[in-house]
């Protein structure tokens, strides 16, 4: 499957959580990038770059950081 494919699949599937948290009220933002240009942001959550998988992160209003894991796998969203 080619990567432009791959990306927007995964969009759709941020999408879905993102208004599974709206629905219920809650404030978050999500955000999508790409690595080489927020690779500073990796290295603040202590992560590198995993090829062609995408890697998830997320930090609350405390400024508490969060790695998930468990392999991707964007059926679990």
């Amino acid at each position: 499957m080619p990567a432009f494919i791959l990306i927007v699949c995964l969009l759709c599937r941020v999408i879905k959580v993102a208004k599974k948290f709206a629905d219920a009220g809650q404030k978050v933002t999500f955000a999508v990038s790409d690595v080489d240009d927020f690779r500073h942001e990796l290295d603040e959550y202590g992560l590198t770059d995993t090829g062609d998988k995408p890697v998830i992160a997320a930090r609350n209003e405390n400024e508490e950081k969060f790695v998930m894991q468990a392999d991707f796998r964007s059926l679990l969203l």
